[in-house]
Parts: C-alpha cells; sequence; structure tokens
C-alpha cells in the first residue's frame, strides 16, 4: 500500500508567470494498493511489455482540490485554460456560463479511483471520476450554482509479438449537462530495440465533440470524425 500526497499553489503551473499566481493553495493525495506482486512495471505504465508470469494488480483512489482564478483582470484573455466544461470551453472565459458574466474565481475537487491487470502480455485498466465546479465569483449573475461532471475510461492491450508488436483499444465518456463527448481508440506499438523506452506508435481515433482543446495533444475543442497520428517516442 503506498500513498502520496502534495500542496502547491495553482492546478498547473505550465507557462503560467509567478506574479500571476495567487496564494490559495491546492492538494492533492492518492492510495495505491498492489495486492499480488507488489508492483506494476517500470513507472506503473500503460501494457504489459514484461509478459507477467503471474497476475499483478493495482488499485487506485485519489482526491484533487484546488481553488482557481483566471490569472488575468477581467477584459483580457483568460492566463487559466486548463479548466474546461464538457462542451470544451473555458470556464474562466466570458460568456462561458451567461452572456455578459466572466467567472474570475472557482473551486475545483475531483475525486478518481482506477483498477488495472497485467498477465502474459494482457493489460487491462480502467478508471472513473467525479468533479465537481463550484464557488464561482463572477463579474455578473450566473445560471447555476455548481458544475458535476462524470467520465470514464477503460483500456486494454496485447503483446502479440513479445517485446516487438502490441495492440491496444480504449474508450472513454463524460457525462454532463455540458454534453455527452466520447471517443474510441485503436492503435498499436512497435518497440524496434528490445526495449519498453524506444517505441513506434500508430493510432485512430473517433473521436464525438471533444472536451479537449490542447496545443500538444490530437484533440481541438468539439472537434468530430477521425484522427490517425503516427508517431516515435524515445523516454530517457
Amino acid at each position: 500500500l503506498e500513498y502520496r500526497w502534495m500542496v502547491g499553489n495553482n492546478n498547473s503551473n505550465l507557462d503560467v508567470p509567478a506574479v500571476k499566481l495567487d496564494r490559495d493553495l491546492s492538494m492533492g493525495a492518492a492510495l495505491t494498493w498492489l495486492p499480488t506482486t507488489g508492483e506494476f512495471g517500470p513507472r506503473g505504465a500503460f501494457g504489459d511489455y514484461e509478459r507477467h508470469q503471474k497476475l499483478a494488480t493495482r488499485f487506485n483512489l485519489a482526491f484533487t482540490y484546488s481553488p482557481e482564478d483566471r490569472q488575468s483582470s477581467v477584459g483580457t484573455p483568460s492566463g487559466n485554460t486548463t479548466l474546461r466544461l464538457a462542451d470544451s470551453l473555458n470556464v474562466f472565459d466570458p460568456g462561458t456560463f451567461a452572456n455578459g458574466a466572466t467567472v474570475e474565481k472557482v473551486r475545483y475537487r475531483l475525486v478518481a479511483a482506477a483498477a488495472g491487470l497485467k498477465y502474459h502480455g494482457f493489460w487491462l485498466q480502467g478508471e472513473g471520476y467525479a468533479r465537481k465546479l463550484d464557488n464561482f465569483v463572477a463579474d455578473a449573475p450566473l445560471p447555476v450554482g455548481a458544475v458535476r461532471d462524470y467520465g470514464f475510461y477503460v483500456q486494454m492491450a496485447q503483446m502479440i509479438v513479445p517485446n516487438r508488436v502490441e495492440l491496444y483499444g480504449d474508450t472513454s465518456y463524460v457525462f454532463s449537462d455540458y454534453g455527452r463527448p466520447k471517443e474510441f481508440i485503436i492503435g498499436g506499438n512497435y518497440y524496434p530495440w528490445n526495449t519498453r523506452n524506444l517505441r513506434l506508435n500508430l493510432q485512430l481515433i473517433n473521436v464525438d465533440r471533444s472536451p479537449v482543446s490542447s496545443t500538444f495533444g490530437f484533440y481541438t475543442g468539439q472537434i468530430r470524425g477521425q484522427v490517425f497520428s503516427a508517431g516515435f517516442t524515445a523516454l530517457y
């Protein structure tokens, strides 16, 4: 049984100057139980590249709390881009909840539970979560006092050629008053040099109204249709 906890000053510090951070502390805590083998592969990674000969299992429970603000004054673009509704709108953008209203502060809470197993090159993992946004501070009245979202993902993989070829598939859903986005993925990994740290990846994603809009990922907000990606990953 492992435990982790942290205290920080923001939900994400990516590209956020220190002068824009408030003094409200965020926190996170997690419990991880590894009842059968006491491990789940290097870094607890996806997939069973190591081909466990004994069933490896892992169970997780995690909680995150963060009081967030828009990190910029009303009338300027929001510096905080991490909190979005299921329809992909930024919580802090003008008009997200009502015309003429801009959220300045919100409380973010998330609880998640996950379970996974690995055996003879097969890997299966699922996670469910519940998120609540409340304690809104805005420059005009809002039609909601709290936003509740629920979701899950399930992913499985099989090493069809030991130390060489892996196939996988997964799906994820979000359930919210602001949409029901979902996705389905099939893909494969090729490991050319007998290490999981170097791999060629090919995957096809069928996405329906993505809630995510990422500079670095495959998604833009509300995207629908198929996305094909190819890449080579080096972990060091």
